[in-house]
């Protein structure tokens, strides 16, 4: 495991354990240390960091990270991590900010293309 691993695996913990503000400084230190060629492993980086600002009800910094999260997960072709990303945005189903509604009719367009 890289640092980068490390220290993004420790803001999922972070959010387990409700602390969305931890998490995002130890997820943002693993984007910052990984290797640009780790598509997938960004997908999965940026869906967490995305479900941590909805718990900050930051949904404009939650859209914007999952919108790049469905973009590299779709780009490196792992389903896993198209999954992953799929689900947060299925679980956003009933929010009704704009940056939420925008980020859902880009899925569907991407998803169904």
């Amino acid at each position: 495991m890289s640092m980068a691993d490390v220290s993004a695996d420790a803001g999922r913990c972070w959010l387990d354990l409700g602390d969305p503000g931890r998490a995002d400084a130890a997820i943002g230190a693993g984007l910052d240390e990984l290797n640009p060629r780790r598509f997938r492993t960004k997908a999965v980086f940026l869906t967490y960091r995305a479900e941590g600002s909805l718990h900050g009800r930051d949904a404009v910094a939650a859209a914007t990270d999952a919108r790049t999260a469905l973009d590299a997960a779709l780009g490196s072709g792992a389903a896993r991590c198209v999954d992953l990303v799929s689900a947060l945005i299925h679980r956003l189903e009933k929010r009704t900010e704009k940056p939420i509604v925008e980020l859902r009719e880009y899925a569907r367009a991407r998803l169904a293309g």
